[in-house]
């Protein structure tokens, strides 16, 4: 066995082979191609060797090998999560003992005579099954059952939705962004425009370097463009007033002045 071979670290768990030797530099301080190319063919055929050496067994006709546990620790790909608040019911049921017993996800209708859902989409005894529902003695006999079980089906929907924002306003801490899904309170300063600008223009892979310059003027007239659209007046107006104002607002011509008439000389008297 090489002096390489006995410094490798092998981790045929996650089939990692690592080189440890140093490399031989020859008299010009460079790395020969040839060289490199025998380093990687010995670590290659130790590594098969013990590869093939490991057990094997036999699934569906085919011969596989059992891995055994890695010894190398992969880092992460993401930060680990932190540890969620438990939620107002979650801290009442700790609180009072109260533990969740397993039920069954279908449950047998001896009406349709088949396995139905407990709850959801098509549950059994579901409002919209029922034909008829029996008016209780203490509501009023004009009122519509039907419309009032969806009005109460609202109700709970939009109690659970208020519900559901309370608890990530309540992990939310103060000066941290909210997640998707909740709406902030403000449109934001122009601070914050400013600094969430500066942010994304460095959010590619070139860090900003090859981005085209940003011409604010040019983006403030179109957006005036946009936000203020000039209307001419024969489509407000129509044409036939457009003529008729314009005659109006026309300044009226200005009289020429009338020459007098001259007396004729030699008159009798």
């Amino acid at each position: 066995m090489s002096y390489r071979i006995q410094l490798a670290e092998v981790d045929l768990g996650n089939l990692l082979f690592e080189d440890k030797a140093p490399l031989e530099f020859d008299s010009s301080g460079s790395v020969s191609d040839q060289h490199l190319h025998d380093i990687a063919k010995e670590c290659t055929r130790h590594f098969f060797k013990l590869f093939w050496a490991l057990p094997t067994e036999v699934v569906d006709n085919v011969t596989i090998s059992k891995l055994p546990k890695p010894t190398f620790r992969l880092p992460r790909e993401k930060r680990i999560p932190a540890v969620r608040d438990l939620t107002r019911w979650e801290r009442f049921a700790k609180l009072k003992g109260i533990k969740n017993k397993k039920k069954s996800r279908k449950i047998w209708d001896p009406t349709t005579q088949s396995w139905r859902p407990r709850w959801g989409k098509d549950r059994i005894n579901a409002p919209k099954d029922k034909w008829f529902i029996e008016v209780p003695d203490n509501s009023d006999p004009y009122e519509d059952q039907f419309a009032k079980l969806t009005k109460e089906k609202n109700e709970r929907r939009a109690k659970n939705e208020l519900q559901r924002l309370r608890n990530i306003a309540r992990v939310v801490k103060p000066g941290q962004a909210p997640p998707v899904g909740v709406l902030s309170e403000s449109q934001g300063s122009k601070n914050e425009l400013s600094r969430a600008l500066s942010i994304a223009k460095v959010s590619d892979a070139s860090m900003g370097r090859f981005n085209a310059p940003v011409d604010e003027r040019k983006i403030s007239k179109k957006t005036e463009k946009k936000m203020k659209p000039r209307l001419k007046l024969s489509q407000v107006v129509g044409s036939k007033s457009t003529k008729k104002s314009a005659k109006i607002r026309k300044p009226p011509a200005k009289k020429k002045p009338m020459k007098k008439k001259g007396s004729r000389t030699g008159n009798k008297k």
